[in-house]
This record gives C-alpha cells, sequence and structure tokens, in this order.
C-alpha cells in the first residue's frame, strides 16, 4: 500500500510524493498522476493554471529541472555495487545518479535528466536502470562479474 504527499513551495512550487512498501512504480506513478490531474483542475478553477511552453516543457522553479520536472527514484539495498570502481561509468551510461539514503547500505536511484523525454519515458529509464542494478548486485553477491550486462556506451 501507498501514500501521497503534496509539498508546496519548499524545494518546489509544488511537489507530488508516492511512497510505496512495495516494488509497484507503476502504481506509485499513477498515484502521483491521479493526484497531479486533481491539482491541475483545482489551480485552473483558481484561475492560476500550471506553466507549460513547447520548448521547455513544465515551468518549474529550478531551471536543472525543466521539461517534465519529474524525479522518479527507487530506494534499493546496494551493498557490494555501491562501492564498485565501475559504477559510476554504469549510472552515467544509465542517466542515473545514486544518493545516499537514510538507512546504512540502502540507496536512492533516479534519473538524471528532465528534458527529452516523457514522465513515462523517464520512469521505464529508472525502472530499467534499477532491475539492471538488483542484476549487477546479485552477480557480486555470487562473486560473478557483471561486464555482459555492462550497457553500451549513451
Amino acid at each position: 500500500m501507498g501514500t501521497l504527499a503534496v509539498w508546496v513551495n519548499m524545494e518546489d512550487h509544488l511537489r507530488l510524493v508516492s511512497s510505496r512498501n512495495d516494488a509497484n512504480i507503476q502504481e506509485a506513478f499513477g498515484t502521483v498522476c491521479t493526484g497531479l490531474l486533481k491539482m491541475e483542475m483545482l489551480y485552473k478553477k483558481l484561475r492560476h493554471p500550471f506553466i507549460w511552453k513547447p520548448h521547455l516543457g513544465w515551468v518549474v522553479s529550478s531551471p536543472a529541472e525543466v521539461g517534465t520536472g519529474l524525479k522518479a527514484s527507487v530506494t534499493i539495498k546496494l551493498v557490494h555495487l555501491a562501492t564498485h570502481k565501475r559504477l559510476d561509468n554504469i549510472l552515467d551510461r544509465l542517466r542515473l545518479r545514486l544518493e545516499k539514503a537514510s538507512l546504512p547500505g540502502t540507496y536512492r536511484i533516479c534519473n538524471r535528466q528532465t528534458i527529452g523525454l516523457t514522465e513515462v519515458e523517464l520512469t521505464q529509464l529508472v525502472v530499467d536502470g534499477v532491475r539492471l542494478l538488483i542484476r549487477m548486485e546479485k552477480r557480486l553477491e555470487s562473486n560473478e562479474g557483471f561486464d555482459d550486462l555492462v550497457p553500451a556506451q549513451k
């Protein structure tokens, strides 16, 4: 089961955060989309619609997040891969970023870019990347190599 939190005027004008205890990213994405549509209708009624520009996408307070403004993140446990010498290169190839989470050995994996892909494509990028990182972690747990899993240079 999951929750939806709406942050107003914190780090950005508006942030919707869907948290789940399971791996159902599709459900989390759907929760955010439903909440966002409801918020958008409310703001339109108040005559404060969200601003969207064809060449920029959604206008947000941070220029680094122009485009979709979407930051999809998944928290996973990485014991072996987190300290691997090739991790930075792999994350570059996957167009993902790794951030330490609150518990030891856990990390948030999220998309680096917010422009040039749709919200669905960015979410899928994170899902596919997390799946691959988990496969690599399992190989390292078994003292196996993962060279065959490393994606081609993007």
